[in-house]
């Protein structure tokens, strides 16, 4: 009986050296896979840079040359994050971590390559991922037509990966892994939105040119100078047709012609009223105190309605840094003996103007007749308006709302739609004007978003500033009581506005304080987001800032994007990281 027990040591020394030469073979593995992994991504990044930016530059010749080589990369990366080893790692805790998310990145990166770059290479070029042209006057319809179905097909690929992408969870991924793959996400993102733009134009373009029967649309102008949350005021609405691709200007209306003050005939939800007021109801210029533009197109296409009696099919919605960019290169054109350019367009319409006619109404007119007449240059071709309006989108200064179903349900898939309730992940800082003046032009304004990140690579919190600040100079007697407020609401030259901060899913706000001190937020519910509102108040020379504390009360927390309303001015935003060192 003694001597039976030793081959049983010797099998179990043969376990253990068959165990220590599998993990020896595991790790070995790995250590090749993280070699080609290293060497892959590298190469990867480095070609899909390029064909980045060969569709940024609408370079057919240069995204052919650059899709090679982001397939031969990305097959690299896919093949090194693929196999036995790799399944097993993918059912382990706390690995699986950290190998998933480079499994998925590998698939993804390559189902992109095939199904959506490798396509639109092949294409003659890529006019098609850009703003149509007008010429004198008319936009063919089916302009898009012969690539519809590449850009159909190339954005479905894209919105598959960019979901799968998405729905992988990054707590306990270590940085090294995580912060590669949010980059690529990231990118994926971008890519995918350029495409998906382009997809959603080849589908409603034809309908909404007229091509199936005449069209009928608000261009809303706003004015910046006096802020609210998607711009400015509609200072001035323009009537525009569009019948098989012909475009034509009809009437043009200054806001204050279709005041209402018995209030139009549309039904605000309770959370509207509660946050906005019944003044949505009444005044054109405040149905964009919400940042939801769909619902301010709404309600403007029923003050159109109910003031001219005509049924809009859609709101377009420009301001005139907007029209600045896309006239770039105009001609310069006198409007009641000023002369306006690409380059004053913005400063003459939101400032000077109301300096050379001091009278409102005067003013509002001017703002109506040159908004009429510099977008009738604008669809008459004067300039080559592709770059100004891509800019313009970047910006969101540019929007566009269908009151079709079908159209508007593609619509809300790009950022044109100007849709921001449903954007829960998105964190929104907006502005609205309270002084009742032009005095917000003179407002500069900046942003500064700092988001906490916990080890695991989750959201724990942010840090978000905003600073607003007086530049006017000189002295406030000298302005047009019109500019200046005149005393009616606020005391003259003083900017007082309600600043409205929505918190992403998941986050929300723990202190508030104003200049350094601890101050109060009214707080509000908007169809289902939270709503914080504070109010401030600036003389001349004076800034302000509010800072704002967010705690996320969920783990697995992505840093939001971050939405603001379009000043007069260029913004300054500045989103950075900082890592938690207890590590959450």
């Amino acid at each position: 009986m003694a001597h039976a027990a030793k081959p049983r040591r010797r099998w179990g020394r043969w376990v253990v050296l068959a165990v220590v030469l599998l993990v020896l073979a595991f790790v070995a593995a790995f250590a090749w896979d993280g070699l080609q992994i290293k060497k892959s991504s590298a190469e990867l990044r480095s070609h899909a840079a390029a064909a980045q930016q060969a569709i940024r530059d609408r370079d057919a010749a240069a995204l052919k040359a650059e899709v090679g080589g982001v397939r031969e990369s990305a097959q690299q990366f896919a093949s090194a994050t693929d196999g036995p080893h790799w399944w097993i790692a993918n059912h382990l805790p706390w690995i699986k971590d950290q190998t998933q998310p480079l499994s998925i990145a590998g698939s993804a990166t390559l189902a992109i390559s095939d199904g959506a770059l490798k396509p639109l290479s092949e294409l003659e070029n890529l006019d098609a991922l850009q703003a149509p042209k007008i010429e004198n006057g008319h936009i063919d319809p089916y302009v898009l037509e012969p690539y519809r179905e590449t850009l159909a097909g190339a954005a479905g690929v894209m919105m598959a990966q960019q979901e799968r992408l998405a729905g992988v969870g990054l707590a306990g991924t270590v940085d090294a892994v995580r912060g590669p793959f949010v980059e690529l996400a990231e990118n994926m993102q971008t890519l995918g939105e350029t495409v998906q733009g382009a997809h959603v134009a080849a589908e409603v373009l034809p309908g909404m040119l007229g091509a199936e029967g005449k069209r009928t649309y608000l261009v809303m102008v706003q004015n910046n100078a006096e802020p609210r949350t998607t711009g400015g005021i509609p200072g001035a609405v323009i009537e525009v047709t569009a019948d098989n691709g012909n475009i034509e200007m009809g009437r043009f209306s200054t806001a204050n012609a279709m005041i209402n003050r018995d209030g139009i005939d549309f039904e605000l939800t309770d959370d509207e009223r509660n946050a906005f007021s019944v003044r949505m109801l009444m005044y054109p210029q405040d149905v964009n105190f919400t940042p939801e533009f769909p619902r301010s197109a709404q309600l403007m296409t029923r003050f159109w309605q109910e003031e001219y009696g005509q049924e809009a099919d859609g709101v377009i919605s420009v301001d005139p840094v907007a029209l600045g960019y896309m006239l770039d290169g105009m001609r310069p054109t006198e409007i009641q003996g000023i002369t306006v350019t690409s380059q004053n367009l913005s400063q003459v319409m939101l400032n000077e103007a109301y300096l050379a006619f001091p009278d409102p109404e005067e003013s509002d007119a001017f703002f109506a007749l040159a908004s009429s007449t510099l977008f009738g240059m604008l669809m008459d071709g004067a300039t080559s308006s592709v770059a100004g309006v891509e800019r313009a989108l970047d910006e969101s200064r540019f929007l566009v709302f269908s009151a079709h179903e079908a159209e508007q349900g593609l619509l809300q898939t790009t950022a044109a739609a100007g849709g921001f309730l449903e954007r829960t992940q998105t964190l929104g800082l907006f502005v609205n004007d309270g002084s009742g003046s032009k005095i917000g032009y003179y407002i500069d304004s900046s942003f500064q978003v700092t988001n906490h990140m916990c080890g695991d690579g989750s959201l724990s919190g942010q840090t978000v500033t905003a600073t607003f600040t007086h530049t006017f100079d000189g002295d406030v007697a000298d302005l047009p009581w019109y500019v200046s407020g005149g005393d009616v609401y606020v005391p003259n030259g003083e900017f007082h506005a309600n600043v409205l901060l929505y918190p992403p899913d998941g986050a929300g706000v723990t202190t508030f304080s104003l200049d350094g001190e601890p101050a109060k937020l009214a707080p509000y519910s908007h169809d289902g987001r939270y709503l914080s509102q504070a109010r401030i108040d600036l003389i001349p020379g004076q800034s302000t800032t509010l800072t704002y504390e967010l705690q996320a009360n969920k783990r697995n927390v992505l840093p939001p994007d971050f939405a603001s309303t379009p000043g007069p001015h260029p913004q300054v935003t500045n989103i950075s990281v900082d890592y938690q060192e207890d590590g959450c």
